[in-house]
Protein backbone atom coordinates (compact mmCIF):
# COMPACT_ATOMS: atom_id res chain seq x y z
CA UNK A 1 0.00 0.00 0.00
CA UNK A 2 1.41 3.34 -1.02
CA UNK A 3 1.26 6.48 1.06
CA UNK A 4 -1.32 7.95 -1.32
CA UNK A 5 -3.53 4.85 -0.94
CA UNK A 6 -3.20 5.02 2.83
CA UNK A 7 -4.17 8.72 2.88
CA UNK A 8 -7.14 8.03 0.60
CA UNK A 9 -8.32 5.17 2.84
CA UNK A 10 -7.93 7.38 5.90
CA UNK A 11 -9.97 10.14 4.25
CA UNK A 12 -12.72 7.66 3.34
CA UNK A 13 -12.87 6.38 6.94
CA UNK A 14 -13.02 9.92 8.34
CA UNK A 15 -15.73 10.89 5.88
CA UNK A 16 -17.81 7.84 6.80
CA UNK A 17 -17.44 8.50 10.53
CA UNK A 18 -18.28 12.20 10.16
CA UNK A 19 -21.34 11.41 8.08
CA UNK A 20 -22.61 8.96 10.70
CA UNK A 21 -21.93 11.43 13.52
CA UNK A 22 -23.65 14.34 11.75
CA UNK A 23 -26.64 12.18 10.84
CA UNK A 24 -27.05 10.97 14.42
CA UNK A 25 -27.00 14.58 15.64
CA UNK A 26 -29.47 15.81 13.03
CA UNK A 27 -31.97 12.96 13.20
CA UNK A 28 -33.75 14.21 16.36
CA UNK A 29 -34.07 17.67 14.82
CA UNK A 30 -35.48 16.22 11.61
CA UNK A 31 -38.05 14.19 13.56
CA UNK A 32 -38.98 17.26 15.61
CA UNK A 33 -39.45 19.31 12.45
CA UNK A 34 -41.67 16.63 10.92
CA UNK A 35 -43.80 16.46 14.06
CA UNK A 36 -44.18 20.23 14.01
CA UNK A 37 -45.37 20.29 10.40
CA UNK A 38 -49.17 20.27 10.41
CA UNK A 39 -51.59 20.48 7.52
CA UNK A 40 -55.05 21.95 7.26
CA UNK A 41 -57.78 19.82 5.74
CA UNK A 42 -57.18 21.24 2.27
CA UNK A 43 -53.39 20.89 2.55
CA UNK A 44 -53.79 17.26 3.64
CA UNK A 45 -55.92 16.57 0.56
CA UNK A 46 -53.19 17.94 -1.66
CA UNK A 47 -50.43 16.10 0.24
CA UNK A 48 -52.27 12.78 0.05
CA UNK A 49 -53.56 13.49 -3.48
CA UNK A 50 -57.14 12.63 -2.53
CA UNK A 51 -60.41 14.50 -2.88
CA UNK A 52 -62.09 16.26 0.03
CA UNK A 53 -64.84 13.64 0.12
CA UNK A 54 -62.26 10.84 0.31
CA UNK A 55 -60.43 12.52 3.17
CA UNK A 56 -63.74 13.12 4.98
CA UNK A 57 -64.54 9.41 4.63
CA UNK A 58 -61.08 8.49 5.93
CA UNK A 59 -61.60 10.76 8.96
CA UNK A 60 -65.11 9.43 9.58
CA UNK A 61 -63.85 5.81 9.43
CA UNK A 62 -60.84 6.69 11.59
CA UNK A 63 -58.46 5.46 8.90
CA UNK A 64 -56.16 8.43 9.36
CA UNK A 65 -54.98 10.28 12.49
CA UNK A 66 -56.12 13.87 12.97
CA UNK A 67 -56.83 16.38 15.68
CA UNK A 68 -59.36 19.15 16.11
CA UNK A 69 -58.67 22.67 17.17
CA UNK A 70 -61.44 25.26 17.25
CA UNK A 71 -63.64 22.89 15.26
CA UNK A 72 -61.06 22.63 12.44
CA UNK A 73 -59.34 19.41 11.41
CA UNK A 74 -55.54 19.26 11.32
CA UNK A 75 -53.14 16.51 10.32
CA UNK A 76 -49.51 16.00 11.31
CA UNK A 77 -47.19 15.22 8.41
CA UNK A 78 -45.50 12.40 10.30
CA UNK A 79 -48.89 10.72 10.83
CA UNK A 80 -49.76 11.08 7.15
CA UNK A 81 -46.41 9.60 6.18
CA UNK A 82 -47.00 6.63 8.51
CA UNK A 83 -50.42 6.12 6.93
CA UNK A 84 -48.88 6.12 3.46
CA UNK A 85 -46.24 3.59 4.57
CA UNK A 86 -48.93 1.35 6.04
CA UNK A 87 -50.82 1.13 2.75
CA UNK A 88 -47.82 0.70 0.45
CA UNK A 89 -48.13 -2.35 -1.75
CA UNK A 90 -45.08 -4.52 -1.30
CA UNK A 91 -43.46 -6.31 -4.23
CA UNK A 92 -45.04 -9.73 -4.69
CA UNK A 93 -48.35 -8.75 -3.03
Amino acid sequence: MTTADFIEALRADLKRELTAEILSELQPEIKKALRANTFTFEEACVYLKVSESTLRRMVRNREIPYFRQRNQLYFRQIDLDKHIESILVQKGD
